[in-house]
């Protein structure tokens, strides 16, 4: 869409204003008036105007010296100025040429010569405008580092920096005039890009960020990210694309990841050992950490929990004990039963559990099961007395795999039970110590069965 020239007219007559305004009613300018010189100038400076209109005789400033003040503004030098005039003499016009006046319309003004010279300057200054911007684009996309192109409603080429021919192997940007845009991309990204034009085109004020892959003519490729935006030029709607060249990101990027899994791996190992070391102190549950984790998982899984959800969940189970640090051996490896009292010391150990890892920020996440694994689901279990969707979904599996392995290992005290025994203390504690759903899913998993659907925590 072309926007309309402005006209800025000044004259300090009102009826001279007002006969230019009549002149140019039919025309598609924008006007603008101004009353004496200072005024002409600051609205000049306000408007940058297209053609200035600017009569000789004024009241406080003459146009002579209005166009000079013009002609020596950084801003203004270059707007096009007919003085208006009724002096004809040769002195005056050469005057006015010095002064820099573009052009002359003698009063009384014809409309005919007004329109057309006012035609003439207006398309001369938006031709002039035209090649200046295309010469000002060219020179910026020449010293850009990113590759630039332009591309038409279809998508097709229409300019191209040489930074983007390098990237997909060529010599120069005039090597892709006329190529689809999509040619210069992976088969597999081709599609989405073509798809973000053409949504691109629909919108105005639309733009876009995307990363593709850029095929180069020697078979390989060059990751880069594309910004979009779209312009109009001459009333042709067209798109920008820039492409920045992200190798050295994704390498970066590749390098941050294996530096945070390898930092990760270093805290998992820390973890086993801190459960083995628990487990030597405590050796009648040696193996119990391993075996309870692995499970807990296998239960996870199978109701579709994934990535670090799960890796919280196998943290937590690993360290489920390690509350037990902080109680004293006379208790802990106590052969026998434990009295009333010394119970209760032991029940303390999900809290010492919480004080220890919760200000470890990485380990906050897989507090639920060391903290509450001895919640049950009336709750009458401590250390808080939850109850039922109370207690961490993680905590409520975690606690019927914690029992099952208890009663399913040898201990000091008594030997292993048998499995149909183990089954039966756990389906017998289901309502009352065990979530009844976390249950379906433990037995749907021990028993080799269909994983149970839809498990809603």
């Amino acid at each position: 869409m072309t926007v309309a020239s402005t006209i800025l007219i000044v004259d300090d007559s009102l009826s001279a204003r007002k006969m230019v305004q009549g002149m140019l009613a039919r025309e598609s300018y924008q006007l603008a008036f101004a009353v004496d010189g200072h005024d002409g100038i600051a609205k000049a400076e306000q408007l940058r105007p297209d053609v200035i209109l600017l009569d000789v005789l004024l009241p406080d400033l003459d146009g002579f010296t209005v166009c000079q003040r013009l002609r020596a503004h950084a801003d203004l030098a270059e707007v096009p100025v007919l003085l208006m005039t009724g002096l004809t003499e040769r002195e005056h016009r050469l005057r006015g040429l010095e002064a820099g006046a573009d052009d002359f319309l003698t009063k009384p003004i014809d409309p005919e010569e007004l329109r057309a010279r006012l035609r003439t300057i207006t398309r001369l200054n938006r031709y002039r405008t035209m090649q200046s911007e295309r010469a000002r684009f060219s020179r910026l996309a020449e010293l850009s580092p990113d590759g630039i192109a332009v591309l038409d409603g279809a998508a097709v080429v229409q300019h191209a920096n040489d930074a983007l021919a390098r990237m997909v192997g060529l010599p120069s940007g005039s090597d892709l005039i006329g190529r689809p845009f999509a040619l210069l991309l992976r088969p597999n990204d081709a599609p989405r890009v073509s798809a973000h034009i053409a949504q691109l085109l629909k919108r105005p004020t639309g733009n876009g960020r995307l990363e593709v892959m850029i095929a180069r003519s020697d078979g390989l490729a060059t990751p880069a990210e594309l910004v979009t935006g779209q312009l109009a030029v001459d009333g042709q709607q067209l798109v920008q694309i820039i492409a920045r060249d992200i190798t050295e990101r994704r390498l970066a990027e590749t390098q941050i990841r294996m530096l945070h899994q390898e930092l990760l791996d270093a805290y998992d190992a820390t973890l086993e050992g801190w459960a083995r070391a628990l487990e030597l102190r405590d050796q009648e549950t040696k193996g119990h950490s391993q075996r309870v984790t692995d499970m807990t998982v296998r239960l996870a899984r199978s109701i579709q929990v994934s990535g670090e959800a799960l890796d919280h969940i196998r943290r937590g189970a690993l360290l489920h004990d390690i509350g037990k640090m902080g109680v004293p051996d006379a208790i802990l490896l106590k052969p026998g039963r434990l009295t009333p009292e010394e119970r209760q010391i032991m029940e303390l150990h999900p809290g010492y559990a919480y004080e220890m890892l919760m200000p470890i920020d990485f380990l906050r996440p897989s507090l639920d099961i060391p903290y509450c694994h001895h919640e049950k689901w009336d709750g009458s279990g401590y250390p808080r007395g939850l109850k039922g969707d109370e207690i961490p979904l993680s905590a409520r599996l975690f606690a019927i795999v914690d029992v099952w392995d208890a009663l399913s290992s040898d201990r000091p005290y008594r030997a292993a039970m048998p499995a149909a025994e183990v089954e039966a203390l756990i389906r017998q504690a289901i309502g009352t110590h065990f979530d009844p759903r976390a249950a379906d899913v433990f037995f749907s998993v021990v028993g080799e069965c269909q994983p149970v659907p839809a498990f809603q925590p």
